[in-house]
């Protein structure tokens, strides 16, 4: 590493330049080193475009001609809309220009044929000037960027060691807000960050959406661990056609409605998709058998994306007619048909509906399979499948078909009523290739059906990568279980228990959710499920609805506040059985109360669209905005769904192995790292032997070697494997301590909570701990016990868990307010950025909140402090007063409050009697009132210094002004500013000051604009 400390950034640039141009010992990136402005970067890129369109252009383009193709890629305002533009119809860019002798022609920009040889054009530029796009922020440079055509499409910002990542990735957010990635940067698809040791990429994306969880590590193809050095990250992913694979063909346009972006697929994806199209070009529908193997990657870590690209990029293979994606159950048909579409490029263009179709029954599944059509991506049930093979007009199909098999461990035969059906699909379309895609295998039969394992990423590898979260998993005494029990008295697929008929069961569960709500919950933020299920073969909805109404009841006893919003989801009975009345009924009740909850009026005759707008008000997608907090459900939704705003499963019930796996994984979705550290499971019956199950289930899906053979292991060992594999959260006492260690360092760095450090390694250490502060804190106020089954809540009983972690109330507030703000402060300096793009939002264990009271009682009485000349108490209430302003978390609030008070204790603003007003009203107008002396005092000056006494008064000036948006070049549209300039052409240089009169007249008028411009936007952000 001593190599790299002494290095300087340049030099390390430098030298990954020189590495990029030859990889491997072979050409690559060709280096523009004469290239550093933007206007530059334009003529490089005519020129590729006039080379690569010879046929349809003769010679180059004339200014007006290269004005329309710069206008479509300046006028690109998201990277969705760029991933559509570079990825065009049908692989192949174009830009429609009328040339000047009359003639429409199409130009080239890209064609995905291309790919790393044709006309592709690699190239690398570094230290890219970059004016300031929004006034008042600086001008910018960037470190490298990789340009294919000339076009930039991967953004590389550097640190030398001893620096994060993270730096690197605040540097990027920090220019996505400041517009920056615009004009010929808007086509820019990857982000890399990139120290010596550490190099992490993520999509390009929306300031509002930017989220440092989405920038990822490069992997080892076959262990799955993290590539640190930069060298083999360049070997591995910058390598030409490498990385532009990865901004084309590993890269998806997500078309989802109001979320439109782009997603770049992990390291893990991008193998198995990788080993799945070798397989499938190499495979010879007529002769060979169609088992191609299985991917086994862990429920949430982006299946549907990685058999989605699959699905694509196969169906344009020539050996590949049409692609069949099955999934088992109609609502996931659904919810992978709406996926699918919306990852499908080709349906964002205006007039074209994509390739991706589903069937509405198994007439259109028929013409879908046999007819030519644009549409050769099928989405399908296994149910209509096997149904439609079984019709006895069935004639064999002609095509080469590629089945891809979502949640392929549900299709392997478990018993249930959709064993066989795979095998019968396949007999009646002996040519067809197959791929099972499932985040628990079934071990052997996945294998028997699929053939062998194509690629693996197992639970522990996601949770390592921080693809997917840990479980803090509670196993919960309710009654009295039997002694004793057998296998099968705890499995309720065999038997039923106490468990299922006992009321103070229910009621002591419903009991224990309530009152532990605000921990679980992260105090609202975060919603759950709760699955019920009851043995020996009789139907669970009646105690699914037993539940339910012990929640109505119970609400019914709490504040409007304290009250959950329940539904519950299960199927219309339609099989004629003895339960069917009974069922109906009760669905029919709950579809009431929910209409009543949410104004709608869903009946039995809609009961699809009930349980899809229950779904979307669960995960959060739903238009209005109104969610639930809690599903009851028996079966549903417990494989397949994904919610990244669930954090929470409770389980009346008993899962083992595969199934455990995919209930649990409802939870562990990546949201906010900090605000959900894990999935939080919650079971209510058979603990000892529940928690044995889950230990079970877990190590044999961590473990790669389960695909071939397992070992027998103690509990106390799969307990441990667990622990370690980060799978299962630590005990309490353990985050606990490290907190603890936490509080220390952080109380021996602010000299015992008083103040930010003085030195800049200090600084960058706090706000370094602040961060394990936030995460640590996050996680214990989610435990609502201790080791010893002790009753713990930071909102219950706070002053507990302050002595807890070693720190007091008083403390906790200076610490997460004011240190906190000064150091963000530094941060932000040191790394040239804005303060509110600084990450650092901080946990409380008791919520700050800013007391508006109190704060003007304050400025008041260091008002009257001043007035009397009492500076040394003036001084005193000061420090008071940025106190309690730091507990705003409204950064134009703080910046208001704090330049009214810097003016009083200036003694630049006073009031107009004494003492100061103790009334929130009358203290705002005072606040307004200095804003505005301040104002005229501002336009006054510039009146004064440019000289335009005589051509405008400052109170024109000021009305101009009113009319500003911040930022925005607004002020001329009626030639306001140019007039005023004109009319001061003939006196200036005799009235404004000595600095201005000095000005040409060409040079006033730009100054004079610019410095217009300045003032606006000075009085805009005081406002």
């Amino acid at each position: 590493m001593s190599e790299y400390k002494s290095k300087s950034e340049l030099d390390f640039e430098r030298e990954v330049i020189d590495y990029l141009t030859q990889i491997g010992g072979v050409k690559q990136w060709e280096y523009l080193d004469k290239i550093r402005t933007t206007e530059q970067l334009w003529s490089n890129f005519k020129r590729i475009l006039e080379q690569n369109n010879r046929a349809r252009i003769d010679g180059q383009l004339s200014d007006t001609e290269f004005g329309q193709v710069k206008k479509v890629i300046t006028s690109i305002d998201s990277p969705y809309h760029a991933g559509q533009f570079l990825y065009g119809v049908n692989g192949v860019s174009e830009i429609e220009v009328d040339l000047d002798n009359g003639k429409h022609v199409f130009l080239t920009v890209f064609d995905q044929a291309q790919v790393g040889g044709g006309n592709t054009v690699y190239q690398v530029v570094n230290q890219i000037e970059r004016p300031k796009v929004v006034d008042g922020k600086k001008n910018r440079r960037f470190d490298v960027t990789l340009l294919i055509n000339g076009l930039p499409i991967i953004q590389i910002e550097l640190k030398k060691a001893l620096h994060t990542t993270t730096e690197s990735l605040n540097q990027m957010e920090q220019y996505i807000a400041e517009k920056q990635y615009s004009g010929i940067f808007a086509t820019l698809q990857i982000l890399i960050a990139m120290t010596p040791y550490d190099i992490r990429y993520m999509a390009n994306t929306k300031i509002e959406s930017f989220n440092r969880a989405f920038a990822f590590n490069w992997q080892n193809e076959d262990d799955a661990r993290p590539v640190r050095s930069w060298k083999t990250f360049a070997d591995k992913v910058l390598s030409i056609p490498m990385a532009h694979d990865l901004a084309t063909r590993y890269m998806v346009l997500d078309g989802t409605k109001n979320k439109e972006s782009i997603k770049v697929m992990r390291p893990y994806q991008v193998y198995a998709t990788k080993r799945v199209l070798d397989k499938v070009s190499k495979f010879d529908f007529n002769y060979n058998e169609g088992k191609l193997g299985y991917i086994w990657h862990t429920t949430g870590s982006g299946k549907t994306i990685t058999s989605f690209k699959t699905a694509w990029l196969a169906s344009r293979l020539s050996n590949v007619d049409k692609v069949v994606f099955l999934v088992d159950r109609i609502a996931l048909t659904n919810q992978t048909a709406d996926a699918y579409m919306a990852y499908d490029p080709v349906a964002g263009f205006a007039g074209k509906t994509g390739v991706v179709g589903e069937t509405a029954n198994i007439s259109d599944l028929h013409r879908k399979l046999t007819k030519k059509s644009d549409k050769n991506i099928i989405v399908t049930s296994i149910q209509k499948m096997s149904r439609y093979v079984a019709r006895e007009s069935f004639k064999k199909l002609n095509e080469n078909i590629l089945f891809i098999v979502d949640e392929a461990h549900r299709s392997t035969g478990d018993g249930s009523e959709n064993e066989g059906m795979l095998e019968s699909i396949r007999n009646a379309i002996p040519n067809s290739a197959w791929v099972g895609y499932t985040g628990t295998p079934k071990f052997p039969a996945t294998r028997e059906i699929f053939g062998n394992i194509l690629h693996a990423y197992t639970i522990k590898e996601a949770i390592a990568d921080k693809n997917v979260l840990g479980f803090n998993v509670e196993f919960k005494n309710t009654i009295e279980a039997p002694e004793d029990p057998t296998e099968e008295d705890i499995d309720d697929n065999i038997k039923g228990s106490v468990y299922d008929t006992s009321p103070e069961h229910v009621e002591l569960v419903v009991k224990d959710i309530f009152d532990n709500w605000k921990e679980r919950s992260n105090n609202g933020k975060y919603n759950a499920l709760f699955t019920v299920h009851v043995g020996g073969n009789k139907a669970s909805t009646p105690r699914a609805m037993e539940y339910f109404d012990k929640f109505e009841e119970m609400n019914a006893k709490r504040e409007k506040e304290e009250r959950l919003k329940v539904a519950v989801s299960f199927s219309a009975d339609t099989s004629n059985g003895n339960r069917q009345l009974e069922t109906n009924k009760n669905l029919h009740r709950a579809i009431n109360s929910y209409n009543k909850l949410f104004g709608t009026d869903w009946d039995m005759s809609t009961v699809k669209q009930y349980t899809e707008e229950v779904t979307r008000r669960l995960n959060k997608t739903a238009d209005d905005r109104k969610y639930l907090d809690l599903v009851i459900v028996v079966d549903q939704l417990l494989t397949g769904f994904d919610a990244p705003e669930l954090n929470t499963l409770y389980i009346d019930r008993t899962l083992k192995g595969g199934n455990l796996i995919q209930a649990y994984s409802r939870t562990n979705r990546m949201h906010d790292y900090q605000a959900k550290p894990q999935g939080n499971v919650v079971n209510y019956r058979w603990p000892v032997q529940n928690e044995s199950e889950m230990n079970k289930s877990f190590y044999i899906y961590s473990n790669r070697d389960s695909a071939s053979e397992q070992e027998e292991l103690s509990l106390e060992e799969l307990k441990k494997g667990n622990k370690d594999a980060g799978i299962l959260s630590r005990p309490f006492s353990e985050v606990q301590s490290q907190m603890q260690e936490v509080v220390q360092e952080l109380g021996e760095l602010t000299n015992d909570f008083i103040q930010a450090p003085p030195s800049e390694r200090d600084q960058e250490e706090a706000f370094n701990r602040l961060g394990d502060y936030n995460r640590l804190l996050s996680q214990l106020k989610q435990y609502t016990e201790d080791d010893n089954k002790n009753p713990i809540s930071a909102y219950d009983n706070p002053e507990e868990f302050y002595q807890r972690i070693g720190i007091t109330e008083e403390q906790e507030v200076i610490l997460t307010t004011v240190i906190a703000e000064e150091l963000k402060r530094y941060q932000a300096e040191r790394e040239n950025i804005d303060i509110s793009q600084v990450n650092l939002a901080m946990v409380h264990i008791h919520d700050v909140m800013i007391n508006y009271d109190y704060l003007i009682d304050l400025i008041a009485k260091m008002a009257d402090e001043v007035h009397a000349d009492e500076m040394d108490k003036a001084q005193k209430t000061f420090a008071d007063i940025n106190m309690e302003i730091a507990k705003s978390d409204n950064e134009k609030e703080k910046v208001k409050v704090r330049n009214f008070v810097d003016k009083i204790i200036t003694k630049e603003f006073v009031f107009d009697s004494y003492p100061a007003p103790r009334n929130v009203e009358k203290m705002n107008q005072a606040m307004d009132k200095s804003q505005k002396d301040t104002n005229i005092k501002l336009v006054t000056e510039f009146v004064r210094k440019w000289g335009i006494d005589n051509s405008v008064k400052p109170k024109e000036v000021d009305e101009l002004i009113k009319k500003h948006r911040l930022g925005q070049e607004d002020m001329d549209k009626q030639n306001e500013l140019t007039t005023i300039m004109n009319e001061a052409r003939s006196d200036y240089k005799e009235i404004a000051a000595a600095e201005v009169a000095a000005l040409s007249w060409v040079k006033y008028r730009i100054e004079f604009r610019k410095a217009f411009y300045d003032l606006a936007d000075e009085i805009k952000k005081g406002e």
